[in-house]
């Protein structure tokens, strides 16, 4: 009797084929969860730069923070502190923080994050509340109207 203990050249082939197959079912399945994770980070992210950015403007004579520092220096450093830390874009490269404009005559603002194209679509706001830019997937607060001119 005469015992035959390995695997033909077709066996291994169908095996590592079903196998190639269900890593490409993962892979496609699981390739947005990342853009949807930093989604929802920069959801969060943006709340509290909000609820920071309205108390700021309680605690300082009705005007929102300005200037190219506004993060760190107007909310993370302001007396009292306003935010802990300084919170990053996770659409941009490291420690790049979220951006951020005030319409001409300081009543509307926007903090935003790049979204998942990774590029800036919002160019500014006006002073109507309405964002300047295009509507693409910017992840947002505003205290405007949230659409565009």
């Amino acid at each position: 009797m005469k015992f035959n203990f390995g695997f033909s050249i077709l066996e291994i082939i169908v095996v590592l084929s079903l196998m190639a197959l269900v890593l490409g079912v993962f892979l496609v399945r699981t390739s947005g969860l990342q853009d949807q994770r930093s989604i929802e980070i920069a959801k969060g992210d943006l709340r509290a730069i909000q609820s920071a950015i309205n108390s700021y403007f309680l605690h300082h004579n009705s005007v929102y923070p300005s200037g190219a520092d506004w993060l760190n220096n107007d909310l993370v450093n302001d007396n009292p502190r306003i935010l802990r830390q300084v919170l990053y874009d996770p659409f941009r490269s490291a420690n790049t923080e979220y951006s951020y404009f005030t319409s001409s005559d300081g009543k509307y603002y926007v903090a935003f994050s790049y979204g998942p194209n990774h590029q800036a679509d919002i160019s500014g706001i006006n002073t109507n509340g309405k964002f300047l830019g295009v509507n693409a997937d910017d992840v947002f607060v505003t205290n405007g109207t949230g659409s565009f001119s």
